[in-house]
C-alpha cells in the first residue's frame, strides 16, 4: 500500500499524468496507487522511491523517516533529536526557512 505517494506529488507540484510520465506507466495507475486500489510492483516502489527521496518504509506508511540519508544516520540522533525534526518536517515551507535563518543567525 502506497500511503504517502500523494503527499509527496503534491508537495513537489507534480501532477499524475507527468508522474505517469516519469515512471513510464498511466495516470489511471497513479490514481489507483494513490487511492490503494493497485499496489505497484517492487521495481516501480523502488522508481518512486528514488524520484522523491525517500525510503521505501517512508512510502508505505511504515517509517516517519523521510529521506534516506537521515535513516542511515537515525540511529546517532538523540530522541530530542528526532522529535524535533518531525516536528520541523511538519511546518510549512515558510516557516522551516525563518527557522534555518535563526539557526543560521546564532551560529554567527
Amino acid at each position: 500500500m502506497v500511503k504517502n505517494l500523494r503527499l509527496l506529488r503534491e508537495e513537489k507540484g507534480i501532477s499524475q499524468q507527468k508522474l505517469a510520465e516519469m515512471l513510464n506507466t498511466s495516470q489511471q495507475n497513479i490514481f489507483k496507487y494513490e487511492k490503494t486500489a493497485c499496489e505497484p510492483d517492487i521495481s516501480t516502489l523502488i522508481k518512486i522511491a528514488d524520484l522523491f527521496n525517500v525510503t521505501v518504509d517512508y512510502l508505505i506508511g511504515n517509517s516517519e523517516i523521510r529521506e534516506k540519508d537521515i535513516k542511515l544516520n537515525a540511529v546517532m540522533l538523540t530522541e530530542q533529536e528526532k522529535q524535533h525534526m518531525n516536528l520541523w518536517r511538519k511546518l510549512p515551507q515558510e516557516i522551516q526557512e525563518k527557522i534555518d535563518k535563526l539557526i543560521e543567525s546564532i551560529k554567527k
